[in-house]
């Protein structure tokens, strides 16, 4: 067992077969990489678990992740890396400003009266 959080055990995770051999992210049961389908399944049933009525998808997620680190104003060029965008105009369609950024911009001048 490892040492965690100030010495308490942390039982070991499970072994995967093969999980030396695959750099992959996400492994399924059997040590190789975890499918689209696969994924998309459990991001499914952990939304409907967690009470969700709207569609999580696996591209919903991918949208808010790009969304919420250009909102941060993480540099666009490490949100491109991040998604594996080849041009820099993909991932500015997620720097697109919202209504409430116009308004925010609107209040920022000077009327001279």
């Amino acid at each position: 067992m490892a040492a965690c959080c100030g010495g308490a055990s942390v039982p070991p995770g499970p072994v995967w077969p093969h999980a030396d051999d695959n750099r992959a992210l996400f492994l399924n049961a059997k040590g190789g990489r975890l499918t689209t389908r696969a994924a998309g399944g459990i991001i499914a049933e952990t939304a409907q678990t967690a009470g969700r009525d709207d569609p999580t998808t696996a591209h919903v997620l991918r949208h808010t992740l790009a969304t919420t680190l250009v909102r941060r104003k993480t540099d666009l060029i490490l949100v491109a890396e991040i998604l594996g965008h080849a041009r820099l105009e993909t991932t500015r369609r997620y720097s697109l400003p919202s209504d409430q950024d116009k308004e925010d911009a609107l209040k920022l001048i000077t009327v001279d009266r």
